[in-house]
């Protein structure tokens, strides 16, 4: 058994700390097993023991070791206490990656990460789908357990209290966030409204031929700051620019310019284009967010304006491996094809 000292030095507990005490536990054990302290087959203090030199709750240290028993790290014997199992714990950096949702751009900026990565790290993904409970619940049920935390957050007014959870040293936000948390962490992150103001400005000759420039942003987008760039830009434009959120049912008009963030409005607009005999570019133009390779090809080409999804990626594996703390705008692109 430890002496009260070597406890000390194997549990590191910080009530000032918004961690739980349990997650602190977990940490603090695992780091000691991580660096040599402890060892197969050590046994741990008890949660008598550390009740009382710490002056916590017995409830918080059966927690932490029920979790650490459930990870294989440790096990009991009744009358004899907790041992370590396993020591076989990764001291090189043991990512947590967090995405909203997986779709072929995330495919990209994905693969780009892990060739990037290569063997320097492990990872381990995880989708929160925009959804604030699920988002706070990984994060919660993961925070002990990686020392790398790559993050894109849900954009909702808990997400900051959330982040806390996780180490503050080594956070990082990935696609989005940068407006609302840029502040605090270090980021690869798009800034959709300077991005579409900028396309915008860059092509306003050739937007007068359109009768109107219509954004569909349907209940799928989450990109808000896309509507600010947009409106920010048509407050001074002779054409009339239209934010279109009922994108199911809105009624697609011969003349207009149509920037489409989600693909099922897409394949709408290029269903209802034929359907009326319209040509793309001449009749009725499209722009449409995010490359595929598909887009190269249906419809004699659909015009894009898309993120660099491989160098996002790169960049974002490059700053972790470095242990670097930066800010990064990641580069738009627009690929021009027949559809505008």
């Amino acid at each position: 058994m430890k002496t009260a000292l070597e406890e000390q030095s194997l549990i590191k507990i910080n009530p000032q700390e918004s961690k739980p005490i349990y997650k602190q536990i977990v940490q603090s054990i695992r780091e000691s097993i991580a660096i040599g302290k402890l060892k197969q087959g050590d046994l741990l203090p008890s949660v008598n023991h550390i009740a009382a030199e710490f002056s916590i709750a017995r409830g918080s240290i059966f927690k932490a070791y029920n979790d650490l028993r459930n990870n294989g790290t440790i096990d009991s014997i009744p009358g004899k206490g907790y041992f370590v199992t396993n020591d076989n714990i990764n001291t090189d950096k043991n990512i947590f990656l967090l995405l909203s949702t997986f779709n072929p751009y995330r495919e990209v900026l994905f693969n780009a990460f892990i060739d990037e990565i290569k063997t320097k790290a492990t990872v381990d993904i995880y989708f929160h789908h925009h959804n604030i409970k699920v988002f706070e619940t990984l994060v919660r049920n993961h925070s002990a357990y990686y020392n790398t935390f790559i993050v894109m957050p849900v954009l909702h007014k808990d997400s900051e209290k959330i982040l806390t959870e996780l180490d503050q040293r080594r956070l990082y936000l990935l696609d989005s966030g940068m407006k609302e948390l840029g502040s605090k962490y270090p980021y690869v992150c798009q800034n959709y409204e300077k991005d579409i103001y900028t396309f915008l400005e860059s092509y306003k000759e050739r937007l007068t031929k359109y009768k109107r420039v219509v954004l569909l942003f349907s209940s799928n987008s989450r990109s808000y700051d896309v509507i600010t760039g947009f409106e920010t830009f048509f407050k001074n434009s002779a054409i009339p620019g239209i934010v279109e959120k009922k994108t199911l049912t809105f009624k697609f008009r011969k003349g207009d310019l149509y920037i489409i963030n989600d693909d099922g409005d897409l394949v709408n607009i290029i269903n209802g284009a034929k359907s009326n005999g319209w040509i793309l570019g001449r009749d009725v133009g499209i722009v449409s967010y995010n490359e595929t390779p598909l887009k190269s090809v249906i419809a004699e080409g659909i015009t894009t304006i898309t993120s660099d999804f491989g160098k996002m990626g790169r960049d974002m594996a490059k700053m972790v491996l470095n242990n670097k703390r930066e800010k990064i705008e990641n580069p738009f692109l627009t690929i021009e094809r027949s559809s505008f």
